[in-house]
């Protein structure tokens, strides 16, 4: 079985087998003794998706390094859409082909629920929980067992086109801004406005005013409607009548919808492009990750600021930044525990989690990462570690994220496309319903 889905993932998903080769190592399991290969050393197979390749490759060619004789991890990467498909049919199978895996972060329910993880609370000490940021612990549990260890996290930070703003003339004090004294949304739309008024007056230089990096995403979309007090999903994980019918997801909706309808949000582009608008100007304002800067520096973009989300007036105290991002979880059926469970502390727990955050531009999943060197050299992380502290709220968790995600962003592209609120609402709920039956 492992040959033919080794051969399967070569031939159908065009991975590139990376063998790898750091420093220090996280303290040494208790548990069972794993079988050894030729040379004495444990191979140990990854998965992960080719976003996080740099920071991962870096971070298992310290591994291999610093444990060297008696472990060594060979890393696949696949192309982002490509490890949710894979995954399925691994498990499906019961495979043991991979023995450590990355999940996003809001998949774990789904995983754990479905067998396709193996519970690590055995493994992971109450002092290593710990160490990760609050919102970080949250993303790794389910039903009260840890399935998952947080690689990074991501924040949203409000970015702006600074040479745009001086052009049209506009001077705000964003340096002002703190997380405790935020611009609202109404300002923030009331400024997009005045600087499209003089920058594209007849509308043919298609300026915007506000864009979503993740235009039609749950992962930033929901924040609309977090910001008035509304919940992603009921805290039984399955209920969402009363929630997106609800008062703060409609006012959310149709405040977005006359945002797009008004120009100052974009209609018509997806989120694979946004970024390439921000950077181009044709959008002064950008809620993006703080993962962007990196993107940014290497087109050669560098007259930009960054400064906090804003607030929806009324609702200082109800403000909401979204969070989470890939996390590192065991094949149940992995026959090499002891050195799998070796490899997730050292990648997301110690000095391979170090390695990965400094390569990658991730924010930390560590406390102790935060660091005033890393706060100097990168200062928007200042704001993440703020709002991961006070605002950050985890995406849905759920068994059905994946049906939860998609019929959420069906919802809010329907809003933006014209579709009336509640109805697009009701339609939303309609099939989250029948999606979760088959989990309850």
């Amino acid at each position: 079985m492992k040959k033919v889905l080794s051969l399967f993932l070569a031939l159908m998903l065009a991975v590139s087998l990376v063998g790898c080769g750091g420093d220090s190592t996280p303290p040494a399991d208790d548990g069972g003794s794993d079988g050894g290969e030729a040379d004495g050393a444990v191979t140990i197979k990854l998965m992960m998706s080719q976003t996080q390749q740099p920071g991962v490759s870096a971070a298992v060619e310290a591994f291999n390094k610093a444990y060297e004789g008696k472990y060594v991890c060979e890393a696949d990467y696949l192309a982002f859409d490509n490890v949710f498909e894979t995954l399925e049919i691994l498990m499906s199978s019961q495979s043991s082909e991979y023995d450590v895996f990355a999940a996003d972060g809001p998949n774990i329910a789904a995983y754990a629920k479905r067998g396709y993880l193996a519970p690590l609370g055995s493994y992971i000490t109450e002092e290593e929980v710990q160490m990760l940021t609050p919102p970080m612990q949250e993303e790794a549990f389910y039903n009260g067992e840890m399935y998952g260890v947080p690689m990074g996290d991501s924040s949203l930070v409000l970015y702006y086109n600074k040479a745009l703003l001086e052009q049209a003339g506009i001077t705000y004090d964003f340096d002002a801004i703190t997380g405790e004294n935020r611009i609202s949304w109404e300002e923030l739309v009331s400024i997009a406005k005045e600087a499209q008024s003089k920058l594209d007056p007849d509308g043919t230089q298609g300026i915007f005013g506000i864009e979503f990096q993740q235009v039609g995403r749950t992962y930033q979309m929901n924040v609309l409607a977090n910001d008035l007090g509304g919940a992603n999903i009921g805290s039984d994980g399955f209920t969402v009548e009363g929630i997106m019918d609800g008062e703060a997801w409609q006012t959310a909706l149709k405040w977005y919808q006359d945002q797009v309808n008004d120009g100052v949000f974009t209609k018509g582009i997806n989120a694979s492009d946004t970024s390439s608008y921000f950077m181009s100007g044709k959008i002064i304002f950008y809620l993006c990750t703080t993962a962007m800067p990196g993107t940014f520096d290497s087109n050669g973009f560098t007259d930009y600021g960054f400064t906090y989300v804003p607030y929806f007036e009324g609702h200082e105290k109800d403000v909401t930044t979204s969070c989470g991002s890939w996390t590192v979880g065991m094949n149940p059926y992995s026959e090499k525990a002891e050195a799998a469970v070796e490899f997730i502390k050292y990648l997301c727990l110690y000095d391979g989690s170090d390695v990965y955050i400094d390569v990658s531009g991730m924010v930390p999943a560590l406390s102790r990462q935060f660091t005033d060197e890393l706060l100097a050299a990168k200062p928007y992380l200042a704001i993440a570690q703020y709002e991961g502290a006070n605002t950050a709220l985890v995406r849905a968790i759920t068994p059905g994220f994946n049906e939860y995600a998609t019929s959420v962003n069906a919802l809010w592209e329907n809003v933006r496309n014209g579709a009336d609120p509640a109805q697009a609402a009701a339609d939303c709920i309609g099939e989250l319903n029948t999606a979760f039956m088959e989990y309850q």
